[in-house]
């Protein structure tokens, strides 16, 4: 009888620590609300990155996305609204022409602009827009008639972005959650 009261007793404080476990990283996890469109979680930022709001209104969010860090890249976070996007759901259902008119808009301020193809890890398209000197790159995708754009630009102790750079914000990427609200 009292081997069966301990085991209880000990499933019951494994119980306990597992739930706060889970609150403690439920707690560390940023939220941006996006309008009364959705919500997106995201995890800690690696390499003590920081998110902040510099502006946020009904329709449009601007972030920084920053470390101490001299020598990685620093980002910007734009989440806008575009009438544009009416009725798509994510990049992946946008047409080849469509895809063409955002890669035009790319070209007006970078003519040599190169373009390719990413996924997160919740086969989320993303585009990927380098810039020849290599000190600017763009992800950009699309996600409830939101344009969600992150520029990367080099570090203050840094000449060029290298392929690590893209990946750690293509991994940050896949590490959001986008969650549909609830229809009040």
């Amino acid at each position: 009888m009292k081997k069966m009261i301990a085991l209880l007793l000990g499933l019951m404080m494994l119980m306990t620590c597992a739930t706060a476990l889970g609150e403690a990283e439920k707690a560390s996890m940023g939220v941006l609300k996006v309008s009364k469109a959705f919500d997106i979680r995201y995890s800690p930022l690696p390499n003590d990155y920081q998110l902040s709001i510099t502006r946020q209104d009904a329709d449009y969010i601007h972030a920084d996305i920053e470390t101490a860090t001299e020598t990685l890249p620093r980002m910007d976070l734009v989440i806008a609204f575009s009438d544009l996007w009416e009725g798509t759901e994510k990049l992946n259902d946008v047409s080849e022409e469509d895809l063409e008119a955002v890669r035009e808009s790319f070209r007006e301020e970078y003519p040599d602009a190169e373009f390719s193809f990413r996924e997160t890890a919740y086969g989320t398209k993303l585009m990927l827009v380098t810039t020849p000197t290599g000190q600017d790159a763009y992800i950009y995708t699309i996600y409830k008639e939101h344009e969600i754009e992150i520029h990367i630009f080099t570090g203050l102790q840094q000449d060029a972005l290298e392929e690590a750079d893209i990946e750690r914000v293509v991994d940050f990427l896949s590490n959001m959650d986008f969650v549909q609200l609830e229809d009040e």
